[in-house]
């Protein structure tokens, strides 16, 4: 206690010493920051660029609400109880417009919007001795802005249109804004991919290339052209692009031979790697979706799991035990990593069925939020299936149509499509199963129903309607934004 008090009346004497000259008053500037002043060397460019990337690894974003919001309504994850309430509204099609992760993912997502108009609006003030960087650091910047816009238009579909002209309105509208972000979101990609590289090495892996943003934009035409914008020229589009990337042999994409390599920390950036968010341990880069999804006191991963991500018993059993994908996609057995001796099994002593693909005994960090497995946005077989997709809904079930699907299902072991035995119908739901099969908790699920307009067909435990195909305005946006109005399903 008198310590404390020395420290009161020794501060006290000084403040009033000090208050006896006019200099207490004047600030001292000891770091003064602004775009004004920072944009001055490719250094700072690269560090301006480094800082648009570190946004995805938000928990707001990509780290975790992004994939929780897609996956969560879909009929092959459940969070089983656990956590906050907005995951249950997620998994039972309750959710309103105060549900937290509306909020949450709208915010983080203009942060990176933000956060690349700034890079782009002050890249004039720099000159680039290094021929081509400029172009780069544009083209993984418009990569960066236009998947966050791919992902916010396809949650909310009215949203504010934020580009470096207009970054600095405060209060901008929704209405009337859709084919505007859909163009900046395919001339984004469209620079992206003529100004990247084909593929990336050494320190650089990691970043965007051209092959990501022609992905990355072929997946955006799938979207315009699906519900609810129903632009039915753009399949062609999507094939198009689609089979230039799977056909160029610059980007070296290919199936890995061993679904369970995909998933393995040593290879994470194998042939089938595309675009992750990438994370890395002991650097405070780390993230906890092994823990997230790992079986809670199960002995199953060094620092103990959650179980706040599983699968559904429903959506395991479709999965057919010949599938080879099946032994990595689920956990099936496995010796205790800290008793080895005891032997844990689904079904079995495990209760409930769990994911297997983000589990990686030798991808141990400092602590249960530091893992360094990176979170794949898209990878070759999703573009494979893409393929599919859209040729089927161009020119219906073909020889081009399945090769796609059948590649896919060639890997897991399972017989091949044929032609003859599909409509286009059919064939749609086939690609839609053979996605949930393969992409299962990576964060499609929810996109695909809404795309192919199935979520009335495939949801079953819970009441749904055609306000699930979109999410509501956040009430929070809206409480300071008087320009925003509510998606008309949730007024």
């Amino acid at each position: 206690m008198k310590l404390k008090q020395t420290i009161f009346i020794l501060a006290t004497a000084l403040l009033l010493l000090n208050s006896c000259h006019d200099s207490f008053l004047e600030e001292k500037v000891y770091s003064n920051i602004t775009p004004l002043n920072f944009y001055k060397t490719e250094s700072d460019a690269k560090a301006a660029l480094s800082s648009v990337y570190n946004t995805l690894r938000s928990g707001d974003g990509f780290q975790r609400q992004v994939i929780l919001a897609a996956e969560y309504p879909g009929e092959a994850t459940w969070p089983n109880n656990s956590g906050e309430a907005w995951r249950t509204e997620m998994d039972q099609f309750t959710w309103t417009t105060s549900s937290t992760g509306f909020y949450q993912i709208w915010s983080q997502l203009y942060v990176t919007i933000n956060r690349a108009n700034t890079v782009l609006s002050n890249l004039e003030n720099i000159e680039f001795p290094t021929a081509g960087l400029k172009e780069q650091i544009i083209g993984e910047t418009r990569f960066l802005r236009g998947l966050s816009f791919l992902y916010l238009i396809r949650f909310f579909e009215n949203i504010p249109l934020k580009t470096e002209e207009n970054m600095d309105e405060i209060e901008s509208p929704n209405e009337g804004t859709g084919d505007a972000v859909w163009s900046l979101i395919f001339a984004d990609f469209e620079y992206a991919k003529s100004n990247l590289k084909p593929k990336n090495t050494g320190a650089d892996v990691g970043r965007a290339t051209a092959g990501a943003a022609q992905t990355l934009l072929a997946k955006a035409y799938l979207s315009y052209a699906g519900k609810p914008w129903n632009k039915t020229e753009y399949w062609s589009k999507a094939a198009q692009e689609a089979k230039a990337a799977i056909d160029n042999s610059a980007y070296g994409y290919g199936l890995e031979e061993n679904y369970e390599r995909v998933f393995l920390l040593a290879n994470e950036h194998g042939p089938e790697y595309i675009f992750s968010v990438e994370y890395e341990s002991f650097m405070g880069q780390g993230w906890d979706w092994p823990t997230f999804a790992g079986i809670r006191s199960g002995d199953q991963i060094k620092l103990d799991g959650w179980s706040s991500l599983v699968a559904e018993e429903d959506f395991f059993n479709t999965m057919e035990v010949t599938d080879k994908r099946r032994e990595k996609t689920f956990v099936l057995s496995y010796q205790g990593i800290n008793n080895p001796n005891d032997t844990y099994t689904y079904p079995g002593n495990i209760s409930l069925p769990h994911y297997n693909k983000y589990v990686d005994r030798n991808d141990v960090g400092s602590g249960t939020g530091d893992y360094a497995l990176n979170h794949p946005i898209t990878r070759f077989s999703d573009l494979l299936l893409i393929y599919s997709e859209a040729e089927n809904e161009v020119n219906g079930p073909s020889e081009n149509a399945l090769s796609g699907i059948n590649r896919v299902r060639e890997r897991a072991g399972l017989p091949l499509l044929k032609a003859s035995g599909f409509t286009k119908e059919s064939l749609r739901e086939a690609i839609f199963q053979e996605r949930i099969w393969e992409l299962c908790e990576e964060g499609h699920a929810w996109f695909d129903m809404k795309r192919m307009g199935m979520i009335e067909k495939r949801i079953k435990k819970h009441s749904v309607s055609e306000k699930h195909y979109v999410f509501p305005i956040p009430q929070n946006e809206l409480d300071v934004n008087p320009n925003l109005v509510q998606n008309s399903q949730y007024k």
